[in-house]
């Protein structure tokens, strides 16, 4: 994974800058979707929006802006994680938040521990309510009687659901613990 600008060849930033114009302006396209997980992505769109929001060709109220970060089991490590991406998108807020990948039942206490123990959900509860976060939803391949228990809670604005017409990579459930 690339870790700063510098190992980005500035021909590769120049045609993602391009290919936003393009779909912003000329498309109309407003939703772009990333995550933490994927590469250099955030890094790379950070700077690309910096640049056309200085440039006055794109304003940041007209992007619905979306990124997921995967739930971890230490609330620390998950707020890292989650600094991480406003770090390298650099904005003040973003549209749209997923967890990543809720595809197993063992992320239900990573994000609902209760018993008074600080959890994921926790944390992007502090985020929301400082304004930093809008929505809050999750992004998953899991089966579908994980998939209906994260959205029986009741708490998510939208889940993000894959469906892979071969088959689901995480369809088992399977995963740590």
């Amino acid at each position: 994974t690339l870790t700063n600008m510098n190992e980005v060849f500035s021909d590769c930033q120049d045609n993602l800058v391009a290919i936003l114009r393009r779909a912003i302006i000329d498309f109309g396209i407003n939703h772009i979707e990333t995550a933490r997980g994927y590469g250099s992505s955030e890094m790379q769109l950070g700077v690309a929006f910096k640049q056309l929001f200085a440039a006055g060709e794109v304003k940041r109220e007209d992007l619905i802006i979306q990124t997921k970060v995967a739930p971890e089991e230490s609330p620390d490590e998950f707020r890292k994680n989650l600094e991480k991406s406003f770090e390298m998108l650099q904005l003040d807020y973003i549209d749209l938040f997923a967890f990543h990948g809720l595809n197993g039942d063992w992320q239900w206490e990573w994000m609902f521990r209760g018993e008074g123990k600080e959890d994921c959900w926790d944390v992007i509860q502090e985020y929301k309510a400082a304004g930093k976060i809008k929505w809050i939803g999750f992004s998953t391949h899991g089966p579908t009687s994980v998939i209906n228990r994260f959205i029986e809670t009741d708490k998510f604005d939208y889940a993000n659901v894959h469906y892979h017409f071969c088959g689901s990579y995480t369809a088992s459930g399977d995963g740590p613990g």
